[in-house]
């Protein structure tokens, strides 16, 4: 896992030089928001479904990821991975062999203003007749920069007529926040 999540890492960093190019900032301009970087992984199972779960249940409600790219290696079997488009379709995600999936995070959308949108995705059930037949895993990592990284938005994705839609932040302060969120609050007395 450690040899995994290290090739990992280096994918994300050749991403985040993508990303940056594409986003008219120079190749390098994520280097050093990247050296100390925050990101996670998850080995996630999705057991077998030996009874049919209660209806509306799914195994991941809908979400987007806080961090600002997410990849993803998973298995191509029934009860995976859909996202929802911006049309407000849900579709599955195909996986092909040895490949990822990689989708845009919060941090992300942020960075760009909206221009690239955050993934909701949510990850369905399998059909009754396939459930008991139906276990996945997946491999999830969330690329983070490092802490103190600043997450305004960048000059090319604002202007006169599109001003910034996010306050200045940190992604330490980001991320804090969105676990803040998460944690139910104590019932009042």
């Amino acid at each position: 896992m450690t040899a995994y999540y290290n090739s990992i890492v280096n994918l994300s960093l050749d991403l985040m030089r993508i990303a940056a190019l594409a986003l008219e900032l120079p190749e390098t301009y994520f280097a050093d928001k990247m050296n100390h970087q925050m990101s996670t992984m998850r080995i996630v199972n999705y057991p077998e479904q030996k009874t049919p779960p209660p209806p509306g249940q799914l195994r991941a409600a809908p979400h987007s990821d806080y961090a600002a790219l997410t990849i993803l290696h998973g298995e191509n079997v029934p009860g995976s991975l859909q996202v929802k488009t911006r049309a407000g379709e849900w579709i599955d995600v195909v996986f092909a062999p040895n490949s990822f999936v990689i989708n845009i995070g919060d941090m992300m959308m942020r960075w760009t203003n909206d221009k690239w949108i955050s993934t909701m995705h949510r990850v369905v059930n399998p059909p009754i007749e396939v459930g008991a037949m139906s276990r996945r895993q997946s491999l999830v990592f969330f690329c983070s920069p490092n802490y103190e990284t600043d997450l305004s938005c960048f000059p090319s994705c604002v202007s006169p007529s599109n001003p910034a839609r996010y306050p200045p932040t940190t992604v330490g302060q980001y991320r804090s926040g969105k676990y803040a969120q998460a944690v139910p609050k104590p019932a009042a007395a």
